[in-house]
């Protein structure tokens, strides 16, 4: 009976280490860590596409040369093997403070597939902490699949899939430090 429950003591221990470890991975990035890529590869100004190298992108408007801001946004390239089924593309938008990842925002596939993509979310992070709030959008003809996750680590995930019409929708994972959601941009 002692090792049933030695046995039983172990499984929670790794269930719950796995949860948590979950929680602070989001598309091959880290929240609470710094950055550590390189800069994706530029031609005259602009970057060349590579779907299986994982670099990071300047802003049109930012300063820096082949640096990471510590606050802000750059965006990251995942390699094609990294991406998961609920993601449409191959970048994330990623929010810096104090030179750490604080947000991971990643377009998802839409009203159509919003379906799939909740089961493919629900695998991710687990079930949410409430249903899913299907809403009409008034004027137009699509409803969009809303649902909010409260991760073990503070860090909490917005889905919208009607988040710019039904073409492409929007999960973002963040931390309580970074800036608010803003609803239609992608940030």
């Amino acid at each position: 009976m002692n090792h049933f429950r030695c046995y039983l003591a172990i499984v929670a221990i790794a269930f719950g280490w796995s949860s948590a470890s979950s929680a602070t991975d989001v598309l091959g990035l880290t929240l609470h860590a710094p950055l550590s890529m390189s800069e994706c590869l530029k031609r005259q100004d602009m970057y060349l596409s590579d779907d299986h190298e994982q670099c990071f992108k300047l802003g049109a408007n930012s300063t820096s040369e082949d640096t990471l801001p510590k606050d802000g946004q750059v965006i990251v390239n995942l390699p094609v093997e990294d991406r998961p089924n609920y993601m449409s593309g191959e970048d994330v938008v990623v929010g810096l403070k104090d030179g750490l990842v604080v947000s991971v925002s990643a377009k998802t596939h839409g009203t159509m597939r919003d379906g799939y993509d909740v089961r493919w979310l629900v695998e991710a992070f687990g079930q949410p902490q409430a249903s899913p709030a299907i809403q009409n959008i008034p004027g137009n003809h699509f409803t969009s699949a809303q649902i909010a996750w409260s991760l073990p680590d503070g860090a909490s995930v917005y889905y919208n899939s009607g988040e710019w019409g039904p073409y492409y929708g929007l999960v973002r994972v963040q931390l309580p430090l970074a800036s608010p959601h803003q609803i239609g941009i992608w940030d």
